[in-house]
């Protein structure tokens, strides 16, 4: 049917492909769980000329769907979005409103370029500081696409939209090289030692690490790897840091695509399919208030171990009888056990 019709129609959930092929649309396909990845991209070119995302018109859509214009510009696939009015799904819309409405729906489809613009125009304005976020936003699209001339036809539309000149926006762009990026090598911390289990808290830290990996930068900062460390939650942290240097942008996909079999990929796949069961469309809906959460574990971990510390010092001081030092001691101890103890108590879901 796709070959036939030369256009895909993708959807999120595979409840929703069954119920557009029952009404009459064929040439629907959806991943299974997932977001999109680069490898069904592929899949996908060799059946038909463009890909349709046809996703929920709520913010969750929205940002799946420019999630994956990167992925589209790097393969050279031609992609739209159509979005679905408020309150439906593809399921309920095609149901309620029929086949019809649902190709009059997709003939509208926005090209993915034009769509994400259009978004980014929506969300900053063209004040000079709106403009100056786009730009920031719009590099990230610049550096995926895979071609010269694909980048210098982007520059010209996307300079015209915004209100500058093309040579000024691409002069505000990274350089990318023609060829085609390396192989990601990944670096394997204490290749020798065995890897420490993780606990219930680590193990959330690393699923938001995966869903979430637009936050890795900051929790990085904060600390991440001292909570992971010799865990296999510190491995999966250096190839996701690894592939956020080589191309900007992480999708959690990508991450399995790229993992070899073992205990790695196993963790990957479930936190993926758990996240994908608990709520249609809630998988990458991370949240600034669970980031600041997690951040005040990891300042609490980082506390308990400085606490640690200075108990050592405070035993070997002991011994040395020096008891100003030792006085110091205790009085910085007493403080990190008092900002522990306050810790304790506002993140009470991250007391493991």
């Amino acid at each position: 049917a796709i070959r036939r019709r030369k256009q895909a129609i993708l959807v999120e959930g595979n409840f929703d492909l069954v119920s557009l092929v029952v009404h009459g649309c064929p040439n629907v396909v959806a991943p299974l769980g997932t977001a999109l990845t680069t490898q069904q991209l592929k899949m996908l070119k060799g059946y038909g000329d463009e890909c349709v995302l046809l996703f929920d018109g709520d913010a969750a859509g929205v940002k799946a769907a420019m999630r994956s214009v990167p992925l589209f510009l790097s393969e050279q696939v031609a992609g739209k979005v159509a979005l679905l009015p408020t309150g439906h799904d593809p399921d309920t819309f095609i149901q309620e409103e029929g086949l019809d409405a649902l190709n009059t729906l997709l003939n509208q489809a926005m090209p993915l370029p034009e769509f994400a613009l259009k978004q980014l125009v929506d969300e900053h304005g063209t004040t000079l500081d709106g403009k100056r976020k786009i730009i920031a936003e719009l590099q990230p699209l610049m550096k995926a696409a895979s071609s010269k001339l694909q980048r210098s036809l982007m520059l010209s539309h996307f300079s015209e939209t915004i209100g500058i000149s093309a040579d000024e926006l691409g002069a505000s762009m990274p350089r990318v090289a023609e060829s085609s990026p390396p192989p990601v090598e990944y670096q394997q911390p204490r290749p020798q030692e065995q890897l420490i289990p993780l606990s219930a808290s680590q193990t959330r830290l690393v699923s938001h690490m995966v869903l979430y990996p637009e936050s890795l930068v900051e929790l990085e900062k904060a600390g991440l790897r001292e909570c992971l460390s010799g865990t296999i939650g510190e491995v999966l942290l250096l190839q996701l840091l690894a592939l956020l240097e080589q191309s900007g942008v992480v999708e959690p996909e990508e991450l399995l695509d790229l993992l070899p079999s073992g205990g790695e990929r196993v963790l990957v796949s479930e936190i993926l399919l758990n996240s994908s069961s608990n709520s249609k469309g809630l998988s990458y809906q991370g949240t600034s208030e669970e980031l600041k959460e997690i951040i005040l574990w990891i300042e609490k971990k980082r506390l308990e171990l400085e606490s640690k510390e200075l108990e050592a010092q405070i035993a070997a001081c002991g011994m040395q009888d020096n008891q100003e030092e030792l006085l110091s001691l205790v009085t910085r101890k007493n403080a990190v056990n008092i900002c522990l103890q306050e810790m304790r108590q506002k993140n009470s879901l991250w007391n493991q």
